[in-house]
């Protein structure tokens, strides 16, 4: 008869299987430790590694043009004061009234180029023409909704102007240049 082991020989558990564990072994504690004191800073590295050019950012293009331009970064120009919202509110509802037919033009000579005058001036007549005679008007006249001011240079404004009416909502695009010290509108266009 065969002796018989103390202990019984583990069976072979195939490779994707586990042992059964009976409790897992206590985790040793871990002490935070302070960092150490540096004495003395740490050496400034070089710029350029020794045998590597630097690269350079500014070069010419094929066509001859420096490819970064001489001042490169965005400059951001102070709005001119006072700020024009308001005026160029109040001008953008004279524009529209005078397209309605419900101001006359001459009221906007000093304010705008004679070319956009004239455009003003032949557009009220168009509109006269729909309309009718004067206090028969068809349709409640737009109000400016919404008025948006860009400075690309100190003495320009570019004005972006919503509008609304009872049938629909339309955009007006103005850019004014400060002229003899008074703002004059030089292009006017509607979308």
């Amino acid at each position: 008869m065969p002796a018989l082991d103390p202990e019984p020989a583990a069976a072979a558990l195939p490779p994707h299987a586990s042992a059964p564990t009976a409790s897992l072994p206590s985790r040793p504690h871990l002490r935070l430790l302070p960092p150490p004191a540096w004495t003395e800073p740490a050496p400034d590295l070089p710029n350029t590694i020794p045998g590597q050019q630097a690269l350079a950012l500014e070069y010419l293009l094929p066509n001859g043009l420096p490819a970064v331009p001489a001042d490169h970064r965005q400059q951001v120009l102070a709005a001119p004061e006072p700020d024009i919202t308001p005026w160029a509110a109040r001008l953008a509802q004279a524009v529209l009234e005078v397209e309605a037919a419900e101001r006359p033009v001459g009221q906007l000579s000093r304010w705008v180029v004679p070319e956009i005058y004239r455009r003003l001036d032949r557009r009220q007549q168009l509109r006269a023409r729909q309309v009718g005679p004067r206090g028969t008007r068809t349709r409640t006249p737009e109000h400016v909704r919404s008025v948006h001011v860009c400075h690309p240079r100190p003495d320009v404004a570019e004005v972006s102007v919503v509008t609304s009416g009872t049938d629909r909502c339309r955009a007006l695009a103005l850019r004014l240049e400060r002229r003899k010290e008074r703002w004059m509108c030089t292009a006017l266009d509607w979308a």
